[in-house]
């Protein structure tokens, strides 16, 4: 039961809907930053910069990009997920 209470105090730490992809590729970012890691910006710009366009509606992107923390390589990735709506994108993101 803790282990729920947690999961769910984890996804209320960003918007989960915003109006760009942009922003909510951003949230994504900020979450990770909030969380104390530092983001592989090659990585990022590899996979999200030069990787698929946005999602169209019911469409979903999903990347995996590289962190570290304290300046050291971490094992662990920021796991993000962009769902495309009529008007609007929905956001998962997750360590792990």
């Amino acid at each position: 039961m803790i282990k729920l209470k947690s999961l769910l105090k984890e996804a209320t730490d960003f918007e989960t809907y915003h109006k760009s992809y942009t922003s909510a590729i951003n949230a994504a970012r900020e979450y990770a930053e909030k969380k104390g890691y530092e983001i592989n910006d090659d990585d990022a710009f590899t996979k999200i910069g030069m990787g698929p366009r946005k999602p169209s509606e019911g469409k979903t992107n999903k990347f995996s990009i590289e962190l570290s923390k304290d300046g050291k390589p971490s094992r662990k990735q920021l796991h993000i997920q962009v769902y495309g709506m009529r008007n609007s994108y929905e956001l998962n993101a997750y360590i792990q």
